[in-house]
């Protein structure tokens, strides 16, 4: 009776595992009839542009002495008065143009006692007259009266149209990891189908010919011509 059981326990064995092998099988030959493989791939695409709009942020001063901080006061904003205007004459819309409030900084002398006081204003517009504020941002002399300062001076060029460009631009990063997809398989004769994801990547908007890459995305508004850039990671099914 046990030498039965013996005989009989190695054949149960046997007749499990090609019931297993069985459902095994069968899965693997269902997943292919259903047409669950699929390819990974990353598409991309980058177009250039030219900015549209400028941002100008500036900054003047003036050095006044102990006893003449309200003369300061009045001969700054006659100096930021003519320079609106001159901004005005050159094209710029007067409601494109904001300005700041005055900023006061202690001038120390050597011993350690106030001799005077530098006063800072900015102001800063947003125009779509590039090329005009260009012009006056490059040559301020014309802007600024005798005796005032400018401080800083920074341009920043930005797109009306960015938001429509992204959308253009996931098309055409899709359209490129299809076309990658079917590179890949149509070797071995197979065909890319519908598409299982896709997950985009950040935008890099960057000057032209940079290699720069940031994980969060970039932006760069340092200059009027630029380049954006964004992946599309995408899984296609195959057949």
């Amino acid at each position: 009776m046990d030498r039965k059981g013996g005989a009989a326990f190695p054949a149960l064995l046997l007749a499990l595992g090609m019931v297993l092998a069985a459902v095994v099988f069968g899965g693997f030959f269902l997943a292919a009839r259903r047409g669950d493989a699929t390819v990974q791939v990353v598409g991309s695409a980058t177009q250039g542009f030219e900015s549209d709009v400028v941002k100008w942020s500036l900054s003047l001063s003036r050095p006044v002495s102990l006893t003449g901080l309200q003369q300061g006061y009045g001969a700054l904003g006659d100096d930021i008065a003519f320079l609106v205007d001159q901004l005005v004459a050159a094209g710029v819309d007067r409601d494109q143009v904001a300005v700041q409030p005055v900023t006061v900084n202690q001038q120390w002398g050597q011993g350690g006692e106030i001799v005077g006081y530098q006063l800072w204003q900015s102001l800063f517009l947003i125009s779509p007259q590039v090329e005009a504020v260009e012009r006056l941002a490059l040559s301020p002399g014309a802007l600024l009266r005798s005796g005032v300062v400018l401080q800083s001076s920074q341009l920043e060029y930005y797109f009306s149209g960015i938001t429509e460009l992204k959308h253009t631009l996931l098309a055409s990063a899709t359209q490129d990891a299809q076309a990658r997809a079917q590179e890949i398989v149509g070797v071995t004769g197979a065909e890319v189908g519908t598409m299982v994801s896709a997950r985009a990547g950040v935008f890099q908007i960057r000057e032209p010919y940079s290699t720069a890459v940031e994980g969060y995305g970039m932006h760069s508004t340092g200059t009027r011509e630029k380049e954006i850039t964004v992946t599309v990671h995408a899984t296609f099914r195959v057949h």
